[in-house]
């Protein structure tokens, strides 16, 4: 028999306790997907095909400017859009120390959305940062699954011209402007040369 206390408790309204969203440190798996449903290789790679189809060299490097460069840009816009739709405790984190102190937007900021775009569209799961401070950052990739797909579907004289390399540049130039970092992006090695390709970016 429930006693007169436990009678007036029950007729207490108490406030619903909700329980917080457990911190992730790591991407969300499914902004991760979403990326790469959207900028799968092999699309962009099949639509610089029929571009170029019996073109040959400087030809087929224009094309592969103009092609790559417009998926470059909009693979970053992309990632930058759901970067801040998918936070994780990381992210939100840094955001708040660069709001503090005015710095760590480059390169740490931009270094993020870098990464979630090679993660999302590549088949490696961690980017090689060879370079991060201050003044400059640097990466570079080893095992270019957009290289892969060129060689397979193009043959290996046209992705020997790395038309890819501008999905690359475009991506990093259009996160620098995005965070209005005034800065250059260079190409310091080639997968045809050295075996990776490698990325410099670098303050003004």
């Amino acid at each position: 028999m429930a006693t007169k206390s436990e009678e007036e408790a029950k007729k207490t309204a108490y406030p619903l306790f909700v329980a917080p969203r457990p911190y992730s440190f790591e991407l969300s798996t499914e902004m991760l997907e979403l990326l790469r449903k959207e900028f799968d290789p092999p699309i962009i790679v099949a639509k610089f095909a029929e571009a170029v189809a019996g073109k040959k060299g400087p030809e087929i490097d224009a094309v592969g400017e103009k092609v790559f460069g417009e998926y470059g840009e909009e693979w970053m816009r992309r990632t930058l859009q759901l970067g801040e739709e998918y936070p994780d405790r990381t992210y939100e984190m840094l955001k708040e120390a660069a709001d503090q102190t005015s710095e760590l937007v480059f390169p740490l900021v931009l270094q993020r959305f870098i990464e979630i775009a090679y993660l999302s569209t590549q088949q490696f799961r961690i980017l090689s940062i060879v370079e991060n401070w201050a003044r400059r950052l640097v990466y570079k990739v080893t095992d270019c699954y957009t290289f892969k797909t060129l060689q397979d579907k193009c043959g290996s004289e046209a992705a020997s011209l790395l038309p890819c390399r501008h999905a690359c540049l475009a991506m990093c130039r259009t996160g620098c402007q995005a965070w209005n970092l005034d800065a250059t992006v260079d190409m310091d090695a080639t997968m045809v040369k050295d075996g990776y390709c490698q990325f410099a970016i670098n303050r003004i």
